[in-house]
């Protein structure tokens, strides 16, 4: 294991205690570091674990053994720490307590009892071996760790004769990379023309230290395409997300960054921006509304994010209501409270219709002048708010549209309920499949329905049924037709409803003259009916209803 030499950077404190900074926020992702000017009141780093229980950590870069005047300024760390009423307070020093250093730092917790662990040098020396790129931070003079590079330089300079040699040193050259910062994990490839595509990926997300900057502005193309661009650069580094910037794009820029990655020297072909992204496991929880303008809720429906991204500003926290058919987008600015959501709509593949009713239904009440309300679950009790304008209302889905829809669906479920047919919602499901369902609802129910179409086409065999088909002169026809095997195709799916009754009240028949010809000639004839618009034709089911005569 190789150690860390604490002796001698502790003629340096400040950087003794940034390397324990730094190796603390590498093992604890969600503690922050405090900026110590003016003094760091007692905690170098602080932690809420689940939101609630705050942990203080105290570096110190004290060497050899715990004195008097070493112990006096732990009781003053400890006094300005009190002020925070922390849940707990750790030590992080690298000496390893003896047993009066221990019986001492016991004895605190009678004064302040959120005293917890004293954190010495074996501890820290176990930490930092597994965390090379923090060691070689601390170590960059070291003779043998200088010997040991000169070896791997040599190796480089070889023919490599086969592919296991080729990557067993791609392996150590992407490990020494690893090595070159503590803050950035480093990825190389070469893309189809030969060019180095460099990654840098933050080793701590969401840790403003180490932290790179672009020096000059990128420069966008004018007009309406190069103004989207500069919006899209501008939220990416305001709130997070991922853009690329070309060659045009970072003609007038340079950028910083920690010193040991040389990034002042780097010649630029382009950039792809990817902010910290954070998966959110378990899921945020929300409840997510409209309001009227009254302020008194109209609909809302539960959701769930699942990933963050931050950016200088704040943050984008990205989710969707269950069931997955609307995704919402939230952009939180930091301190402010200002909010901004977007929507969109993604039906997802082979659901079942009572997943799409809720987001339809708040779909459909999302009007200009009205609120979005978001409250959190309650172990974070905030709520936000945001006014709908006319750019929240969906092209896709106005507000009438999804009301519609909305409705179509529940009838889809309740058809379900009833036939016991189960069936995810179909493709092509279109608004013709929708009336059909509610025709089938309401056969199911004991009403009548109305029949589409005006025209009817009858086979007859005799000259007897075609005279029946003609009637007198102030006389209406009515023709009775009944099926024994009566079904409804919804979308691919087919529901059968057994026997069904048609009326059909007749106007005119359209090829009289035409069927007599036919019938004499071929025995059958196909005789064309028009409907009569003042009693268009019905159906129902014998079994729900007596017939009508």
């Amino acid at each position: 294991m190789v150690k860390i030499p604490w002796e001698k950077l502790a003629e340096n404190p400040k950087a003794s205690e940034a390397l324990v900074t730094m190796m603390l926020l590498r093992l604890r992702p969600g503690a922050r570091a405090v900026d110590g000017k003016g003094g760091d009141e007692g905690r170098d780093l602080y932690e809420y674990v689940d939101g609630e229980t705050l942990t203080l950590y105290e570096a110190k870069s004290f060497s050899g053994r715990m004195g008097k005047a070493q112990r006096s300024q732990v009781v003053e760390s400890l006094r300005s720490a009190a002020r925070h009423q922390p849940d707990h307070w750790d030590l992080l020093v690298p000496i390893d307590p003896n047993p009066s250093e221990q019986r001492w730092f016991d004895s605190l917790r009678q004064e302040f009892q959120f005293v917890r662990e004293w954190r010495g040098r074996s501890w820290l020396d176990a930490q930092f071996a597994a965390h090379p790129d923090l060691v070689r931070y601390a170590l960059h003079e070291s003779s043998d760790y200088i010997l040991e590079r000169i070896a791997e330089l040599k190796m480089e300079r070889e023919v490599m004769p086969k592919i296991p040699d080729y990557i067993d040193r791609a392996v150590t050259l992407h490990q020494r990379g690893q090595e070159i910062s503590p803050h950035y994990s480093l990825q190389t490839e070469l893309d189809a023309n030969g060019n180095s595509l460099i990654h840098l990926i933050p080793k701590n997300p969401g840790s403003r230290e180490g932290e790179i900057r672009l020096l000059g502005s990128p420069q966008f193309p004018a007009g309406a395409h190069g103004e989207a661009q500069r919006r899209q650069y501008e939220e990416t580094m305001r709130f997070g997300g991922e853009m690329e910037l070309a060659a045009e794009n970072v003609a007038g820029i340079s950028v910083s960054g920690p010193v040991e990655l040389g990034l002042d020297a780097l010649p630029l072909a382009g950039m792809r921006i990817i902010s910290p992204r954070e998966e959110i496991s378990p899921p945020i929880h929300a409840q997510l509304a409209v309001q009227q303008e009254s302020g008194l809720p109209q609909v809302s429906v539960p959701l769930e994010f699942t990933r963050r991204e931050r950016g200088s500003a704040g943050g984008t926290l990205y989710g969707q209501a269950i069931g997955g058919f609307l995704k919402v987008r939230l952009r939180l600015e930091n301190g402010s409270g200002k909010c901004s959501f977007t929507f969109s709509v993604d039906p997802p593949p082979y659901s079942m219709p009572q997943t799409f009713v809720p987001a339809l239904r708040l779909i459909g009440n999302m009007r200009p002048g009205r609120t979005v309300a978001l409250a959190f679950a309650s172990d974070i009790p905030s709520r936000l708010y945001a006014p709908l304008g006319d750019r929240d209302v969906f092209d896709r889905w106005p507000p009438e549209e999804a009301m519609w829809w909305a409705s179509a669906f529940e009838d889809l479920v309740h058809l379900q309920n009833r036939t016991g047919c189960f069936f995810p919602v179909p493709d092509e499901f279109t608004k013709a499949d929708a009336r059909d369902v509610r025709d089938v609802l309401a056969l199911l129910s004991g009403e009548t329905i109305t029949l589409r179409g005006t025209v009817l086409s009858l086979v007859v065999t005799s000259s007897e049924a075609l005279d029946q088909l003609t009637a007198p002169p102030g006389q209406v026809s009515r023709l009775r037709a009944q099926s024994q095997g009566l079904s409804f195709q919804i979308g691919g799916q087919e529901i059968e409803l057994g026997a069904g009754v048609d009326t059909y009240t007749l106007d005119k028949v359209l090829n009289l003259a035409e069927a007599r010809r036919e019938l004499a000639e071929n025995g059958q004839a196909t005789v064309r009916l028009r409907v009569s618009k003042q009693f268009p034709a019905t159906r129902h089911l014998p079994d729900t209803q007596t017939s009508p005569e």
